[in-house]
């Protein structure tokens, strides 16, 4: 179990994504998380339940 801990990765594989560019793509992210939900409930909530079951 010890020598596992000795072992590291190379910086190739540890240093992917710069401090600046995860600023920018965290709320990107965020944003792109509350658009995916809000558009359609949005949609589903102008429905009436017969047209939603009747869908199904």
């Amino acid at each position: 179990m010890r020598r596992g801990r000795r072992r590291t990765l190379p910086a190739f594989m540890v240093d992917v994504w710069g401090v600046a560019i995860l600023a920018l793509l965290t709320p990107a992210g965020a944003v792109i998380a509350v658009l995916g939900a809000y558009v359609p409930a949005r949609s589903a909530a102008w429905l009436t339940i017969a047209t939603v079951l009747h869908d199904e």
